[in-house]
């Protein structure tokens, strides 16, 4: 029996919806990665690409910060 290797999906959630201007993500990826993968699946449409924002989060908690939810997971706030 032959099996098919699948690829395994990165570790990469939008939290909330990509905005506009902003995008809030969920990753365990480095951040350069990230970034590449935002431009890569979403990329802007404009000159200016993906990068992380010198904002905090709405909620006022740092950018970035640790995942509440998912061991090993930052959160980051992205801004083209």
């Amino acid at each position: 029996m032959v099996t098919k290797k699948t690829k395994k999906p990165l570790p990469f959630y939008t939290l909330g919806h990509q905005g506009l201007v902003s995008w809030a993500i969920c990753t365990s990826l480095p951040l350069d990665e990230a970034i590449a993968h935002a431009n890569s699946i979403g990329p802007t449409g404009i000159s200016s690409r993906w990068a992380l924002s010198e904002d905090k989060f709405p909620d006022g908690k740092d950018n970035p910060h640790d995942c509440p939810d998912i061991p090993g997971h930052k959160h980051y706030l992205l801004e083209c």
